[in-house]
């Protein structure tokens, strides 16, 4: 049987305005085995441009914990992309 590369599936959400620059929430995708949360967003700024510009301000989480750009994923993890916050 041929070797077939691992995937694991997570939930992505989004808040605030890059909820409105992605158009949706929440998606769930599938990336290969030990991708980390910095090459999640590089493929969603690959297909969204306009969200690369966010990069340097966003703030990660995973499964409701803030988390390092390095920090490899697994099946059934939730990655939440949150904007910088604002106001007084």
């Amino acid at each position: 049987m041929p070797s077939v590369a691992q995937t694991v599936r997570v939930k992505v959400l989004f808040f605030g305005r890059l909820k409105d620059v992605v158009g949706q929430a929440a998606e769930s995708l599938d990336l290969a085995d030990a991708s980390t949360i910095e090459q999640l967003f590089a493929r969603y700024s690959a297909r969204i441009p306009e969200l690369a510009k966010y990069r340097s301000s966003v703030v990660a989480s995973r499964n409701q914990e803030f988390a390092s750009w390095d920090t490899r994923l697994h099946s059934g993890d939730e990655v939440a992309f949150l904007p910088p916050v604002s106001g007084g």
